[in-house]
């Protein structure tokens, strides 16, 4: 169906392209057998201080409860490491009503060099099927 519009909308002498176009598509959401709803990613708190870069944060999911599978961080878009789950997040399940989601916390410290000004860090949260959210922070260095 989606190829007839296009065929549509392009004319006959485009047929030959149109072709080749549909024949290459692919629908990517038939390679999961169940639906996989994304985790939820929170980027709490993001400090630097003589050289060393600090992000906390949480991250859980309706599927899979917490820890999750990996969480990657990065600032101005490099990796700085993975975080790790260091406490129980208890405000998090209270508030979610989620006992699952209770070891929802991470934190990740890494020694990296940053000049003064403005900066910003991602931490990519992936649950085990490798659905994946994005929480960011900016931050400054004085």
């Amino acid at each position: 169906m989606k190829c007839a519009a296009r065929l549509i909308a392009i004319g006959f002498a485009g047929l030959a392209i149109l072709i080749s176009a549909c024949s290459e598509e692919k629908d990517y959401a038939r390679n999961f057998d169940t639906p996989n709803v994304a985790p939820v990613c929170f980027y709490d708190v993001v400090t630097y201080d003589k050289g060393v870069f600090t992000g906390i944060g949480w991250a859980a999911d309706k599927e899979d409860g917490a820890p999750l599978k990996k969480i990657i961080v990065y600032v101005d878009g490099k990796a700085v490491g993975e975080a790790k789950y260091y406490t129980d997040r208890s405000d998090v399940s209270v508030m979610y009503k989620n006992e699952r989601w209770l070891k929802s916390g991470w934190r990740v410290v890494e020694k990296i060099p940053l000049e003064k000004g403005l900066h910003s860090s991602m931490a990519l949260a992936y649950d085990k099927n490798e659905a994946l959210k994005v929480a960011a922070k900016d931050f400054k260095v004085e």
